[in-house]
């Protein structure tokens, strides 16, 4: 299942809560649409994960937190796999869309191994993409079904990054 939905202006939340403000590819604390100190934010528990994989594969991360500050992050316990939301520029979908592919491609990979042994129908994977369109508008993409399906959202993210 794949919703879209309005969100903040990322750039001015990240500056109304003195943090980086994210120009390329970031990953945002889940609940960086609704703290208003900074204190409250929340990373999702996978985050450190993603962190690692586009280190590991020379996916440059603007990270939201400035240099010597940590978010804490959240303790799931459920038997399904909540990734952190993604940040995603005009910038970047304007000049380099395949990034987002390849980052997409590597969390993907990542969860081949992690539901291995687990029946098809019971791997879930919950993820939520921030778009910047080109008009500047801010859009959230959720996606929430199986790894396999999250190839699809790089067309989707085009999309919604060109809507005029």
């Amino acid at each position: 299942m794949i919703t879209v939905e309005n969100y903040v202006n990322v750039k001015e939340k990240a500056q109304k809560l003195n943090l980086n403000i994210p120009s390329q590819i970031a990953l945002l604390p889940q609940n960086f649409k609704t703290a208003t100190p900074k204190e409250e934010l929340i990373h999702a528990s996978t985050t450190s994960t993603v962190r690692k994989l586009w280190t590991q594969n020379n996916i440059q991360e603007t990270p939201i937190e400035k240099s010597g500050e940590k978010i804490p992050c959240s303790a799931e316990e459920a038997f399904e796999w909540i990734g952190p939301t993604i940040f995603v520029s005009s910038l970047l979908l304007s000049q380099n869309p395949h990034l987002v592919n390849i980052a997409l491609n590597v969390i993907s990979n990542y969860l081949t191994d992690w539901f291995r042994g687990i029946a098809y129908n019971e791997r879930k994977v919950k993820l939520s993409i921030v778009v910047e369109t080109r008009s500047g508008d801010y859009k959230e993409v959720k996606y929430e079904g199986p790894p396999d399906g999250l190839d699809k959202l790089p067309e989707i993210l085009k999309g919604i990054h060109d809507e005029k």
